[in-house]
């Protein structure tokens, strides 16, 4: 067999290697509802690989005709991790941060598992009946959703780590708030889809589980060669990304800080606050408040069951790929701060100046020119490092998945382990996003959330004593 690549020096002394795949169950076995948490204990003595722990649950619902958000890790707003009593990876709107992530690095999703879409009809295979609220059949505990357990898990390195040299780690995942459900009126028709029920939608998860797939050197030349190690240095290392969060209402000008000794990248995504396009239409308003389902732009959502609406809808895009209807949670429906007044279908006029918004540290502008909303498409694909994302059209990235990204790390570092990011020399910097140009345009009632990632480091000694670094 190969060894992970951390280990692949070591190989030639490695022999009589198991794997085993284990089913934890959590703390507290009751249906868990929102801002109610679920908590796990990892298992001890063994290696654990973080980046295949899968959480797996079932969803019910309430509200006759309350949808499911798009995406499984919708229903998390935070992922702590925990070792030894001390919270070492923790922040608010990680589901939030999660939607980013997968439409700018267009992470497949498997629908399966995940949930890939807001369905207008329930399937009727896993579904409880097709036109009622989303809810699954829950007899003899099965699981039809599972995600992994966030950022610090996708990002720890080495990937498989050796739970006998740390404390007791947990695992505490907090539930996010009712609104990330849409609820329609009905799905007879799109009008009927896009208004808004007369109570919020609700769901609880339950019979949920970790499933942990570890390992096991029965050789007895992994444990000294750790021993050894930290004899030498006096420490083991793991280095892993960690993400910061803050919430405001943009004002076109908003502050935040940091103190990382490696800063890599700010990400900033904007929910409306109040009823303006694309939530216009969908009953509640603001991004939190009770909506409708939200057609993305440029989507032949007019592709209903109903027979008055069978046909393409005007104005739709003409890649065949395009042709379905798409729709989305407002709770999760990115959008560029911009007045309604100067939007016509959710993009800015064609004789209306667009804001020019940037980030700057230390009053260091970032970038160094003031850019304008649309023009952030060119420069967030760069901080990324990717050559598309999943917008099919400046209309859909500026109405329904708009997000900025400013990076400040090398290409490649992360997997280099090299700490490449902004030193900000553990100061407490001054860090703004603001409108810089044709404020007028800018809207001043929206909600902005900030991110921000940074290196951390986690030294454990002997005795299980720990260190973090960031």
């Amino acid at each position: 067999m190969s060894y992970p690549s951390y280990l692949e020096y070591f190989s030639s002394s490695i022999e009589n290697v198991s794997t085993a795949s284990f089913k934890i169950a959590p703390t507290s076995n009751n249906a868990v509802s929102s801002h109610q948490q679920i908590t796990f204990q990892l298992p001890q003595n063994t290696l654990l690989d973080f980046r295949k722990l899968r959480m797996q649950f079932q969803v019910t619902a309430t509200g006759t005709f309350t949808r499911l958000p798009a995406h499984a890790s919708a229903y998390f707003n935070r992922i702590s991790v925990e070792v030894g009593g001390q919270t070492i990876s923790s922040f608010e709107n990680a589901n939030v941060l999660d939607e980013i992530l997968r439409n700018n690095l267009q992470i497949e999703v498997d629908p399966v598992n995940e949930h890939s879409t807001v369905q207008r009809t329930n399937d009727p295979f896993s579904a409880a009946a097709i036109t009622a609220a989303e809810t699954y059949d829950t007899d003899d505990d099965k699981a039809f959703f599972s995600i992994d357990l966030g950022t610090l898990a996708r990002s720890i390195q080495p990937s498989i780590v050796a739970m006998m040299m740390l404390p007791q780690v947990s695992i505490v995942l907090h539930l996010a708030e009712n609104a990330i459900c849409a609820s329609p009126f009905d799905i007879d028709t799109l009008a009927n889809f896009k208004k808004v029920a007369t109570a919020q939608g609700t769901y609880s998860i339950v019979n949920h589980n970790l499933i942990a797939e570890c390992y096991d050197v029965q050789d007895g030349s992994l444990l000294p060669m750790y021993q050894q190690t930290m004899q030498d240095q006096g420490y083991l290392e793991l280095t892993y990304e960690n993400w910061t969060s803050f919430s405001d209402v943009f004002n076109q000008v908003t502050r935040f800080s940091s103190s990382s000794q490696s800063v890599n990248k700010l990400v900033a995504t904007f929910r409306r606050g109040d009823a303006t396009a694309p939530l216009d239409g969908v009953g509640g308003g603001a991004y939190n408040a009770k909506n409708g389902a939200v057609p993305v732009q440029g989507f032949n959502n007019e592709l209903i069951a109903s027979a008055a609406n069978v046909g393409f809808q005007a104005g739709a895009l003409g890649q065949p790929e395009t042709q379905g209807a798409v729709y989305q949670t407002a709770f999760f429906t990115g959008t560029a701060p911009i007045k309604a007044a100067s939007l016509e279908n959710g993009i800015p006029k064609a004789a209306t100046l667009e804001p020019m918004i940037n980030f700057s540290v230390n009053s260091v502008k970032m970038p160094s020119y003031n850019c304008k909303a649309s023009h952030w498409y060119d420069a967030t694909k760069s901080g990324w490092g990717v050559s598309r994302t999943k917008s099919n059209s400046l209309g859909e990235w500026l109405q329904n998945r708009y997000s900025i990204c400013q990076r400040l790390d090398l290409p490649d570092s992360k997997q280099l382990r090299v700490m490449s990011g902004l030193n900000l020399k553990a100061s407490n910097a001054n860090l703004i996003l603001e409108v810089t140009g044709n404020s007028s345009a800018a809207s001043t009632v929206d909600n902005v959330l900030v991110y921000v990632a940074n290196s951390s480091i986690l030294r454990v000694g002997i005795g299980k004593q720990i260190q973090i670094l960031s």
